[in-house]
């Protein structure tokens, strides 16, 4: 995965760029600045910086970090304020978070493989302190604007072929919880759950108990 994303930083951003996703992208870009605001933020698979970007402006300090050390200083050098710092983090073994408010990750939850979500959040809520703020966001599958489905595993996990310009396939591990599932899954880990949704969009957030 992480190669896969290495070698599509040149080009992930187009994704942004579709015009039919505009207003729920402005209206996911709303609910995650207002979360984030004047508060102490670490961003986990922040990948190109696109949503770096934007957190930036408005929180008081942010950590931006990702599995590949590239894409992690590629976040921070497209920002042009000075209050972000970057690090490599797994997201699986995430270390101590206590210093943060607010815990953001985006398009990352749809990657994770549904039979490991436990353990992922699980060791999300162990890592930071009480009261702290979990922000997750992720696409919504839209047929037509998203890649379709080309299989689906025996656990319910669902993949996309993605070809990149240099001509390379890979195969991706994309899940689309719905609303019911989301509060499900959260709510075993965390308090307050509440999930919003667009129509190409979904932002869920909770609390560490």
């Amino acid at each position: 995965m992480l190669d896969y994303y290495e070698k599509r930083l040149p080009e992930y951003e187009a994704i942004y760029h579709k015009p039919e996703r505009q207003q729920d992208l402005g209206w996911l870009e709303q609910q995650l600045c207002d979360l984030t605001r004047r508060q102490r933020v670490i961003e986990l698979a922040c990948g190109t910086g696109y949503w770096t970007r934007r957190i930036v402006q408005g929180a008081s300090a942010l950590h931006a970090t990702d599995g590949s050390g590239l894409l992690a200083q590629s976040a921070v050098a497209s920002c042009p304020a000075g209050n972000v710092t970057w690090g490599v983090v797994d997201a699986f073994q995430p270390p101590q978070l206590q210093e943060y408010d607010v815990l953001v990750c985006g398009f990352f939850y749809s990657h994770v493989l549904k039979q490991q979500l436990d353990g992922f959040l699980h060791t999300l809520a162990g890592s930071a302190r009480s009261g702290t703020r979990v922000v997750f966001f992720d696409n919504r599958f839209v047929a037509g604007s998203s890649t379709p489905i080309s299989r689906t595993d025996d656990d319910g996990n669902t993949y996309q072929t993605r070809s990149l310009k240099d001509g390379s396939h890979h195969d991706v591990l994309k899940n689309f919880p719905d609303e019911n599932e989301l509060s499900g899954v959260l709510g075993a880990h965390f308090t307050d759950v509440s999930v919003s949704m667009s129509r190409y969009f979904w932002l869920a957030q909770a609390v560490v108990a």
